[in-house]
């Protein structure tokens, strides 16, 4: 009887590490997809950025208050600098920050 309490102990324990390493397995492959989404936001902010001022003068820049996509939105802050600071929250309530610098042609 002692011997079947301890195998059933054991057995308990090595599927209760299996669980929790799936887990842990399952959070790490979500905060990727989430990182994933907000850098490719992101990267598609800085290029239309880039695209809408390529031959604006830096007075004149067009820099949106937000741009909304299916996946979240992506708020954008300029400074007098030149720098745009792109925040994007996903649906889920994911968040990122990025500076991006808008080059005014010479």
């Amino acid at each position: 009887m002692p011997i079947t309490i301890f195998y059933l102990f054991l057995s308990q324990m090595m599927l209760f590490g299996i669980i929790r390493v799936y887990e842990n397995q399952l959070y790490l492959y979500r905060l990727t997809e989430n990182h994933y989404k907000a850098q490719t936001l992101l990267a598609y902010t800085d290029y239309w950025l880039k695209e809408h001022n390529k031959i604006s003068s830096p007075e004149n820049r067009i820099v949106p208050a937000s741009l909304y996509f299916e996946e979240g939105i992506v708020h954008c802050v300029a400074d007098a600098s030149g720098k745009v600071t792109a925040t994007v929250t996903l649906q889920n309530a994911y968040s990122e920050t990025l500076v991006l610098e808008i080059l005014s042609p010479e």
